[in-house]
């Protein structure tokens, strides 16, 4: 593909703002575990993610309506680029989230999102800007609780749009068969994209 030039950008539907529903894990990988990464000449679209051998990412169970994949602007004039971040909470305060941040909270972190509809899923972080974790806990009489953070340590692109294809399974089938993953385009050889 060409290099971007500026081009208009209409309307694709009257419903385009309505909010994406989201698979209930998001998935979240170490970039040391990826073999090659690549986005195209537009540097939004990626183009290729391979782990390494025995390497895969994890799906971490989240509140379907918090997760918020997105990018935020920042930096001055001519210098200007994305805060890539990934929100959400995870309901209770289970020995294995409590394991699961205490031994990956200083890691480099990428992490994807797959929305329920459509062929493209979302992807933040890359090799060279990972995504770092926050967390506040709450256990009280409101509510049981972790909410999670995942943003970018400086400014880079912004969130990469990723071929459901591309996207590799988990290590956990249940995970895996509640992504959909793998994934299967609608007039593939399988029964059509999953869960």
């Amino acid at each position: 593909m060409p290099p971007y030039t500026l081009v208009s950008v209409p309307k694709k539907n009257v419903n385009q703002g309505r909010p994406t529903p989201k698979k209930k894990y998001v998935m979240i990988f170490d970039w040391d575990d990826v073999a090659d990464y690549a986005r195209d000449e537009k540097n939004v679209r990626v183009t290729t993610l391979e782990f390494k051998e025995g390497k895969k990412p994890i799906g971490v169970f989240a509140t379907s309506r918090t997760i918020n994949p997105y990018s935020e602007s920042s930096g001055e004039s001519g210098q200007a680029g994305f805060l890539q971040h990934v929100d959400f909470e995870h309901p209770g305060t289970d020995l294995e989230f409590d394991e699961f941040i205490e031994n990956n909270i200083n890691r480099e972190l990428g992490a994807i999102v797959i929305p329920c509809d459509g062929v493209d899923a979302r992807i933040a972080g890359t090799p060279c800007i990972p995504l770092v974790m926050t967390v506040s806990s709450q256990d009280n009489n409101e509510a049981g609780k972790h909410t999670v953070q995942l943003v970018s340590e400086m400014i880079g692109s912004v969130l990469g749009h990723i071929s459901k294809e591309l996207i590799p399974e988990t290590d956990n089938a249940d995970i895996n068969a509640a992504l959909g993953l793998p994934y299967v385009p609608p007039g593939g050889d399988g029964e059509g994209e999953g869960v």
